[in-house]
């Protein structure tokens, strides 16, 4: 509910709706909150979610990466900054994604600044293209 009332840009409800639940809100209810709040550029409210998520899950990179993410949006470069050096002093490491592509009944996995694949040229040159066609 606290998710689809923030996506509402309802965060005053969704917020009201914490305050009264009848247990304590677990650090996915206030996850959502952050979320919402984010999507909806309400910084201050990231923040209270995001402080009350750090006690509660110390080491939730998840929420490190989305409150600096909401402050480079911001142009907060400072806060940025702070947020990733908490992240190094607290030994809190984001997890890189990654994403599976099958061909020919073989499974190929990419993360970010991949160049171990063997077909890596190939793939790049055909982003290249691709990548021009769209801006065509």
């Amino acid at each position: 509910m606290v998710d689809l009332l923030g996506r509402a840009g309802r965060l005053n409800e969704a917020q009201k709706l914490i305050r009264n639940m009848p247990f304590e809100p677990d650090a996915a209810t206030w996850g959502a909150l952050l979320g919402a709040s984010r999507i909806h550029g309400n910084t201050k409210l990231s923040e209270t979610a995001a402080e009350l998520i750090f006690e509660m899950e110390p080491e939730n990179s998840g929420m490190y990466v989305l409150l600096s993410n909401l402050y480079a949006a911001s142009g907060r470069w400072a806060d940025v900054s702070k947020m990733r050096l908490k992240m190094r002093n607290t030994a809190v490491k984001k997890v890189p994604g990654y994403s599976w592509l099958e061909v020919q009944n073989k499974i190929h996995t990419f993360s970010v600044g991949d160049s171990c694949h063997p077909d890596r040229d190939k793939i790049y040159a055909y982003l290249e293209e691709l990548y021009l066609k769209m801006k065509r």
